[in-house]
């Protein structure tokens, strides 16, 4: 395959993501408004977003679906902007700032926000039905519900490519990989529950160059016997 049909994938790749993302955000704003999921309606999420029910329905089956959809393809889309990179950037720069643009999308995330979404939550603004046809959905997950192993899982391979390891063949790769998911998760929960006056890009690109720090270390090929599958769990 060549450079630019590898470049055409890219872009195809990441204005599926980008509209995904758009109809996901759509239903998170509704949900935050209405307070709660059972509230809004598929119709009112695709005219939000700006697109027809149809377009909708090509890219969700469900209200649950494209609200469990954002940490999945959130983690896709850090995965795709590392890749993307420039190549002389130094490997925790390219990383720390791949997973600061996409967990930020430009701009300081707010707390009261964040907050009240956690009190729709807390106060059952999902309700048990919701909730079980949320997890019925592959993937699907309430958003900041977040499922540990997606930014782990979409990380490994391009950071396994950056560092000219094989994931298969050698752990260096997950291992970086999983340290950058906790540190996402430490820092984001730092922000949220601790009284601190630090931005929460700051912290979290932070966060992120110290986890990236570990590529720095020797690789760890598997010893001889089977290789380890891809997404196994431990």
């Amino acid at each position: 395959m060549s450079a630019d049909d590898n470049d055409a994938g890219s872009r195809r790749e990441r204005k599926r993501l980008e509209t995904r993302n758009c109809i996901s955000q759509a239903a998170l704003q509704l949900t935050l408004e209405n307070g709660g999921l059972q509230n809004v309606s598929p119709d009112e999420i695709a005219e939000r977003a700006g697109v027809s029910p149809r377009t909708f329905h090509n890219y969700f089956h469900s209200r649950e679906a494209a609200l469990g959809a954002l940490p999945g393809d959130r983690a896709r889309r850090v995965a795709l902007a590392f890749s993307e990179r420039p190549a002389a950037e130094p490997f925790d720069v390219a990383l720390a700032e791949a997973v600061v643009a996409e967990y930020t999308l430009g701009h300081e995330p707010d707390k009261a926000v964040v907050s009240k979404l956690h009190a729709i939550m807390a106060d059952g603004g999902f309700t048990k039905e919701a909730l079980r046809r949320v997890m019925a959905d592959e993937g699907a997950r309430p958003h900041l519900l977040e499922s540990m192993r997606q930014l782990e899982d979409a990380l490994t391979p391009v950071i396994g490519t950056r560092l000219g390891l094989d994931p298969n063949e050698d752990l260096l790769p997950r291992i970086v990989a999983a340290a950058v998911n906790g540190a996402v998760r430490v820092a984001t929960k730092y922000w949220l529950h601790e009284d601190s006056e630090v931005p929460y890009t700051a912290l979290l690109r932070q966060a992120v160059r110290t986890a990236a720090a570990l590529a720095e270390q020797p690789s760890l090929p598997y010893p001889p016997g089977p290789s380890v599958p891809e997404n196994a769990n431990p």
